[in-house]
């Protein structure tokens, strides 16, 4: 599957990330001469929208070509408790099919999509996933999950598109599609019913395009059908002269430096602004950007964009959390805590750190001094940051206890508290060249190090290791490490990256800016003055401390006192600083042994003395342990001189002669020291199994005690046995009835003409009758299994969506579905203890075939009837019996607005004497009353007065009556005769 990576500068911004792994997709080597092959591109396009968003959504997708081959999902903001009309109503303005969401269906070219109610959609292995939306009060579907998903999955195939409606949502997922690659449209907020939701897109700075709804259809036209040209998927033909001059012009124009970004990320950011401005080739888009300066200033701003959220991988700040809790702790309590948030972005990520920081502390924090510095190069992103004002959908991932206690509502909106804010402090640095802040417990700089070359990511290691204080922290994003700089940083907690600053005895490198050669600072070394208590220490070691190195736990040499040429060399090839490769080799044996006594001890071992020969002093062998700081137990290997009481004693000094019998029996030696530290380790070992032997003999007695306790227990058990088995007769005795009563409700429930399925609370079938197993394809081995495996795949799936709605909300639910042609109602009643507790579901299918046929039937011929009626010559109407209209077809309407002089706003529940002149209002509820009067029809001439002219109409005024004979109604039908009067007055002449 595709990946995306967000784009940072060195040394700006630093927020979390899509993806990493398309960081690399574009090749480093861009001198290749050939022309690089067009790329299907597989788009898809997402169109949020909310209040207003239909008018929207017809502009848009009725300006839409039908031959795009582009999957288009919509996400309007829709009532729970309202069945949607939309793919009704969109399906009108359009030629492309518009369907429903379906949960795991695969989205397909051509086609529409509409989210269903209440639920949240994502895109998840190229396939749809309707999730249940959490409870807290978001709008849904969620115009930002989806588009996280989208950003995940396609990349940069994703179009985001953001159109009329109220509120944030979308914001935070236009940022998430613009960081992976992908396009931005908003809709001109002169253009929207509602402006909220294009607005926020807009201030994220990650819209490419702000248009309106047609002209954004039109736009989407052109960028599909010019896929392989206008997006490239790799680097235009440039060589890497142009790529540098091309970024030298950009840091001219906004003092941004890219040149240690990696070329693979700068290029698909030229690309995009390539894209943007239309043009397919280099040479003219530098053509462009010299005769629009600004476009520097776009493409610096298109590098910048970033992405941040909330507790974002909310496990790896949970071990962030429990390493600050230790350092903490270890740190005096009037000491201020210092931690530095290179790449801060929009400040997400560093008010999270202050979030978890007052959480450690608690109620103690005021006793604290507690400083963040935020930086970035982003001065926007800062400013939004400063204000410390977000969108709801961003604190999705924040409980909310955390939210109630350190945010206060503003409008739409949430703004973190007074002293959260006043912790951090946001200002504009590039940690590559700007020197960076010191004594500080924790760094975090989560997913910058990826988007740098291998020699940046040193220098920005390097920086972090001078800044941090003995013991600090570095917390990183899951794709980066610290391999360039293994010796700097211990990690403790590797999964989450998460890692202590080493301190070491040898010159560390400190802060060293870009622009500094470092040749010439190793050339040319700054020196000081050294103070008296060094000169006195260099002296003590010359003096009285004999030759010697300090090691680690693994003879790392670390450290060089006085002269040990005679002992230690460094070997050919690979430069290695392990003692065991640089002693000599008769040493090597008794390092490794005192070294193991030394560890076991913990306590100074000595060697024994032996004389070197060949000019070499004799000497013997000392080791000192040096505890570190965090329990690491490093050594001072000592070369001590042989006292000059020891030099005549040939016992206690082994003489070189030279021979190799003397090399076997020095390595004899050394192997029967070997053996006595072996040999002391058996006897420790065997004093512990002894101690050990002895405790399961206790064990034993223990062990003894309880089994008497047991057989006690026994007899007490066996009581009750005979108890039990009187209560299992009388249990016999019930389950015999239980089973007739059982036969009982199967009868009954045979009986039946619906089909009944029993769910147990655990969603597993309990009991179905013969309907059910015919209908859903029971049988007797599926009592017990789960309805979700029961009906994977069934054409009546939507049984289990029935269930999850009546376990949640222990009510009824009912709806209407059809299987192999035929109608069904599908009821779900939740099962009702004799306790009245609710445990379960019955569900029952009731065959409505003849019913829905008659329905149908009878909409049908009442369809006919209204045709028949709207598209009569003759004026009818019906009134009830206190003469408000219920019915009238439009010639009727016509007449009115004739006979009054304008049409009024609703004519029905109104009388005659509301909408007609009081004359004619007088005559026709004269004739209504006769109507009721007689119980039979009325015929009568009627004359009114029109705008053309006098009218004669033949008016039948006739009673409705119901089935019980009642009269509830008043018909009338109107027939002009006035062209038939004009017939007859023209023959007569």
């Amino acid at each position: 599957m595709k990946k995306t990576a967000k784009k940072r500068v060195p040394g700006s911004s630093s927020s979390d990330k899509i993806s990493e792994t398309q960081a690399d997709l574009v090749p480093e080597n861009t001198n290749s001469a050939e022309t690089p092959a067009l790329i299907e591109r597989q788009f898809i396009v997402a169109i949020g929208a909310s209040a207003g968003g239909l008018e929207a959504l017809t502009a848009m997708i009725s300006n839409l070509p039908t031959d795009l081959n582009v999957p288009f999902v919509i996400l309007q903001h829709l009532s729970p408790n309202y069945r949607s009309m939309m793919v009704q109503l969109l399906a009108r303005t359009t030629e492309l099919e518009v369907r429903e969401v379906e949960d795991g269906s695969i989205p397909l070219p051509n086609r529409i999509y509409i989210t269903p109610p209440n639920r949240n959609l994502i895109l998840d292995n190229e396939r749809f996933q309707l999730v249940e939306p959490g409870i807290e009060v978001l709008p849904k579907p969620s115009v930002n999950t989806f588009l996280h998903s989208l950003a995940e999955s396609r990349g940069e195939d994703a179009i985001a598109v953001i159109l009329s409606g109220t509120g944030s949502d979308g914001a935070s997922g236009a940022r998430a599609i613009k960081a992976g690659g992908g396009l931005v449209f908003a809709q001109d907020p002169l253009s929207a019913k509602y402006s909220g939701m294009p607005q926020a897109a807009i201030d994220t700075g990650c819209a490419d395009w702000v248009l309106s709804p047609p002209e954004i259809a039109n736009e989407i036209s052109l960028i599909v059908k010019n896929r392989g040209s206008v997006l490239h998927s790799e680097p235009p033909s440039a060589s890497p002269t142009t790529l540098k001059a091309l970024l030298y012009k950009v840091q001219r124009h906004t003092q941004v430096d890219f040149s240690g970004y990696k070329e693979a990320t700068v290029w698909r950011r030229i690309l995009r602004r390539m894209a943007a401005n239309r043009v397919h080739d280099m040479d003219e888009y530098l053509i462009l950007a010299e005769r629009n300066p600004e476009e520097y200033n776009q493409l610096c701003k298109e590098i910048l964009i970033s992405v941040t959220a909330f507790f974002r991988d909310p496990l790896a700040f949970d071990a962030l959390k429990e390493s600050l809790g230790e350092l903490l702790e270890s740190k005096p309590a009037r000491d201020e805590i210092r931690i530095w948030v290179p790449g801060c972005a929009t400040g997400e990520e560093a008010y999270t750190i202050a979030i978890v920081l007052f959480e450690l502390l608690g109620d103690k924090r005021n006793e604290r001094k507690i400083q963040i510095f935020a930086t970035d190069l982003d001065l926007a992103a800062m400013a939004n940051a400063r204000r410390g004002l977000y969108a709801e959908s961003s604190l999705s991932a924040m409980s909310t206890e955390l939210i109630s206690r350190y945010f206060h509502p503003q409008g739409d909106a949430y703004e973190v508290i007074k002293p959260l804010r006043e912790a951090v402090v946001f200002a504009r640095q590039n940690v590559l060249q700007d020197p960076p802040f010191l004594r500080l417990d924790l760094i975090s700089c989560r997913n910058l190090l990826i988007y740098f070359q291998n020699n940046l990511q040193e220098k920005v290691l390097d920086t972090f290791h001078y800044a941090l204080s003995r013991g600090g922290l570095l917390f990183l994003g899951k794709s980066e490490s610290v391999y360039q700089r293994e010796g700097l940083f211990e990690p403790i907690g590797r999964q989450h990256k998460l890692f202590r600053r080493k301190e070491l005895t040898t010159g560390a490198p400190a802060f060293v800016p870009l622009s500094v050669d470092l040749s010439t600072i190793s050339r040319a070394p700054v020196r000081r003055q050294r103070t008296v208590e060094e000169r006195f220490v260099d002296a003590a070691f010359e003096a009285y401390v004999p030759p010697s190195v300090m090691v680690n736990a693994q003879l790392d040499v670390l450290h060089v006192f006085g002269d040990v040429s005679p002992f230690l060399k460094i070997p050919t090839g690979r430069v290695d600083f392990n003692l065991l490769n640089m002693i000599e080799r008769p040493w090597r044996t008794e390092v490794q042994t005192l070294l193991h006594q030394m560890q076991h001890k913990r306590a100074t071992v000595l060697g024994r003395f032996q004389a070197n020969g060949k000019g070499k002093p004799d000497c013997r062998l000392a080791l000192h342990p040096i505890t570190g700081d965090y329990g690491e137990l490093a050594a001072l290997v000592s070369f001590e001189p042989i006292p000059e009481d020891k030099l005549g004693d040939t016992n206690h000094i082994t003489r070189a002669s030279g021979v190799p019998s003397q090399e076997i029996e020095e390595e004899l030696v050394a192997t029967r020291e070997h053996l006595q530290t072996v040999i002391e380790e058996l006897e420790t070992a065997n004093e512990e199994t002894q101690a050990l032997n002895e405790e399961l003999q206790a064990s034993n007695e223990e062990l003894q005690a309880a089994n008497e306790e047991l057989q006690a227990s026994n007899e007490e058990l066996q009581s009750t046995n005979e108890e039990l088995t009187t209560v299992n007769e009388e249990l016999q005795v019930k389950t015999a009835e239980l089973g007739e009563a059982n036969a009982d409700l199967e009868s009954i429930q045979n009986s039946l003409d619906c089909a009944i399925l029993v769910v147990s609370e655990q969603y597993r079938v309990q009991r179905f009758n013969d309907g059910a197993a015919r209908l859903l394809d029971l049988n007797h081995s599926r009592q017990g299994n789960s309805i979700r495996d029961v009906f994977a795949g069934h054409p009546l799936g939507m049984l289990v969506d029935i269930v999850d709605t009546v376990s949640r909300t222990q009510s009824p639910s009912e709806q209407a579905i059809e299987h192999n042609g035929r109608h069904f109602v599908l009821r779900g009643m939740p099962r009702q203890t004799s306790t009245g507790e609710m445990h379960g579901c019955v569900i029952s299918l009731t065959d409505e075939t003849a019913l829905f046929a008659a329905q149908r039937l009878s909409r049908e011929s009442q369809h006919r009837l209204s045709a028949f009626m709207d598209n009569a010559e003759i004026i009818m109407t019906v009134k009830d019996t206190a003469g408000r209209y219920e019915f009238f077809n439009p010639r009727f309407a016509t007449l009115v607005e004739a006979v009054s002089g304008s049409m009024p706003e609703n004519i029905l529940g109104r009388t005659d004497a509301q909408i007609l002149d009081a004359d004619t209002a007088q005559r026709f509820r004269t004739r209504d009353i006769e109507v009721m009067r007689r119980n039979s029809s009325l015929q009568e001439e009627e004359r009114l007065m029109l705008p053309d002219g006098r009218h004669n109409f033949l008016a039948v005024h006739f009673p409705l009556i119901d089935e019980q004979g009642t009269l509830f109604a008043v018909g009338t039908l109107l027939t002009d005769l006035t062209g038939y009067h004009l017939l007859l007055a023209d023959e007569a002449l």
